[in-house]
């Protein structure tokens, strides 16, 4: 059955619009920076955890989830019989310096629940971001004020604490 696009989705979808590429990544990490936790598909073991990335623009990004129940779609079916899923789950702040980090493993970005609504971002839009937020405060599910919101835009920043 497809998935009901959530907030989160909508988010995605205004960055996709977007033609700033600036604004577009600040849309996308100010969704992530409202989650408790960001989700990796963890290639490896619960003692080794190895995060999954993937070829893109011939650079490697990892792959990050808003959440769990993503990474089971992206999986072959049959798998919810296997056990549970394979996922890292990390904090918000956590999960920015860890991914930043990945630089030195050869990671250039971020591919944003993969698949049909996927986003792809850079980790220096992830760095300048990761600045911001740390400057503002680095608030749990605050993400950081984008001049000029609509409405609909400040109503979800209301919403989550802002």
């Amino acid at each position: 059955m497809p998935r009901l696009p959530d907030r989160f989705d909508l988010w995605v979808r205004k960055a996709q619009e977007c033609p700033d590429p600036d604004r577009a990544a600040d849309y996308v990490f100010g969704a992530l920076a409202a989650l408790g936790h960001w989700h990796f598909l963890n290639l490896g073991t619960a003692e080794n955890p190895r995060p999954a990335d993937a070829g893109l623009d011939g650079s490697r990004h990892l792959l990050v989830f808003s959440d769990p129940d993503r990474i089971g779609e992206l999986l072959p079916q049959g798998r919810d019989s296997a056990g549970p899923l394979p996922v890292i789950a990390i904090p918000v702040a956590a999960a920015m310096t860890w991914c930043l980090k990945r630089r030195a493993d050869g990671i250039a970005g971020l591919l944003v629940n993969p698949g049909d609504d996927a986003f792809a971002v850079s980790l220096d839009h992830l760095a300048a971001f990761h600045r911001e937020w740390t400057r503002r405060g680095a608030r749990h599910a605050s993400g950081y004020w984008i001049p000029n919101l609509t409405t609909q835009e400040e109503d979800f920043w209301q919403e989550h604490g802002l």
